[in-house]
């Protein structure tokens, strides 16, 4: 009946974008409640389980990424093979479990097997690395609008989130807050997966991009083998791009679990009594960079929007550490969301373009183990600051550094899109591939 329901719709539109559609509302309380709120909580259990002190807690959360990174190749390689469905439904069970152990923690070693353990568990199998390889499955040389469209989900959580669990926290705490969060995976996304996720386009008698456009449009022979190649860990780890890649997005990772987690504390210890605000203007305008990402990485690749994306953090970041104005404050919060909007739409097309779409997964999980050192490195070391300093300003500016260098990465790594596909001025698609 569910396969029906989905050919019936697929005549009406390419029914990839229903994957898309749940994919966007994954992101939106996945990543939503792990990461857009996490700086809300840290203040409350740093004084609830550590004295105050915050260097252990955003180890906790550093340690869970490090969780993530060690099951995400063999993640990945199922990936390839096996359903995305069944993996995001593992993810949901598990992250609702842990909220509901997170939200009876009384010490820290509690906290650590919630967060360090249960969540890397449960956010690497509900987050973007697998519903991103379903939609690479449903999507070819649309990929990144596809992909932007389903993240938008993350920045919408990050405008409405905010206010939302600031008073939730203020009102009921944060035991009933992450009890919340519980029962909304739980009996909120079950459903959503069920209905509307199939793993393969084939399950509906459908191709990649809807048949119509497969057939009108052409793929050069060349990119088509490389979208098609089978990678070992041992052939990825000779490729520049393979190092390259894990450089742009570590880098850029581990300076947003910076941000989310120390920003709230940061604003609030400059003078800013409510900051919720400032939060959901970052997320609004990651939201509205999405689109202008997707449609940006398609046409013009990889390389000049990954530069656009990286420029604009650094001159957010150095703002966030220089100033204490309110105006300005909004105005750094805006280009850094602008500037981090395409962070995972961007490492997927990336990954898909210089490797392939067949081993996006083994890709996406092995590159875990390069991004892991700076994503367990950032975040505990702005709180080892603060702890030393009484201020992040020091912090913001080592981010800064870091994503200066970043810079290097897009100079090994394939274009991409339809400016490359352009550029190889070759016609024509074999339509056997399509019968």
């Amino acid at each position: 009946m569910r396969i029906e329901l989905a050919k019936r719709l697929n005549e009406k539109i390419f029914y990839g974008w229903s994957i898309v559609f749940a994919a966007g509302l994954l992101t939106f309380f996945g990543t939503g409640f792990f990461s857009y709120t996490r700086g809300f909580f840290l203040p409350e259990l740093a004084e609830a389980l550590d004295g105050g002190n915050r260097f252990f807690i955003s180890l906790g959360f550093s340690l869970a990424t490090m969780t993530g990174a060690l099951i995400s190749p063999a993640v990945g390689r199922y990936l390839d093979q096996g359903s995305p469905k069944k993996i995001i439904f593992l993810g949901i069970v598990v992250n609702s479990f842990f909220y509901l152990v997170l939200s009876q923690a009384s010490s820290l070693l509690a906290f650590y097997i919630a967060v360090s353990i249960g969540l890397g568990v449960g956010m690497i199998c509900m987050g973007g690395f697998t519903h991103h390889r379903a939609i690479l499955n449903w999507f070819d040389q649309w990929r990144g609008r596809a992909v932007s469209v389903a993240v938008l989900g993350a920045s919408l959580a990050g405008v409405a989130m905010p206010p939302v669990v600031e008073s939730l926290i203020t009102n009921y705490g944060w035991q009933t807050t992450y009890q919340v969060f519980a029962l909304v995976l739980i009996l909120g996304l079950s459903p959503v997966v069920w209905l509307l996720f199939i793993d393969q386009p084939e399950e509906i008698k459908e191709v990649r991009d809807g048949r119509h456009y497969a057939i009108t449009s052409s793929q050069p022979e060349e990119l088509f083998e490389r979208d098609n190649r089978v990678w070992s860990f041992g052939e990825l780890a000779k490729n520049p791009a393979f190092w390259s890649i894990g450089l742009i997005f570590g880098t850029m990772l581990s300076i947003w679990s910076a941000v989310m987690l120390h920003l709230v504390g940061h604003l609030k210890d400059i003078g800013l009594q409510t900051v919720w605000y400032i939060i959901s203007a970052q997320a609004a305008f990651a939201a509205l960079g999405k689109p202008i990402v997707g449609i940006a990485s398609d046409f013009l690749g990889a390389r000049i929007t990954i530069w656009s994306a990286l420029s604009l953090q650094i001159l957010a970041l150095l703002l966030f550490g220089a100033v204490s104005e309110e105006r300005l404050l909004i105005l750094a919060a805006c280009l850094y969301g602008l500037g981090y909007s395409g962070m995972s739409p961007l490492r997927t097309f990336a990954i898909s373009t210089s490797l392939g779409s067949k081993s996006f997964g083994t890709a996406s999980g092995a590159l875990r183990y390069v991004e892991l050192p700076f994503q367990m490195l950032a975040a505990p070391a702005a709180a080892l600051i603060y702890d030393f300093t009484g201020s992040y300003q020091i912090a913001f500016s080592l981010l800064a550094g870091m994503a200066l260098l970043a810079c290097l990465g897009p100079f090994f790594i394939s274009v991409g899109g339809a400016r490359e596909r352009k550029d190889k001025n070759l016609n024509g698609i074999d339509h056997t591939k399509f019968s």
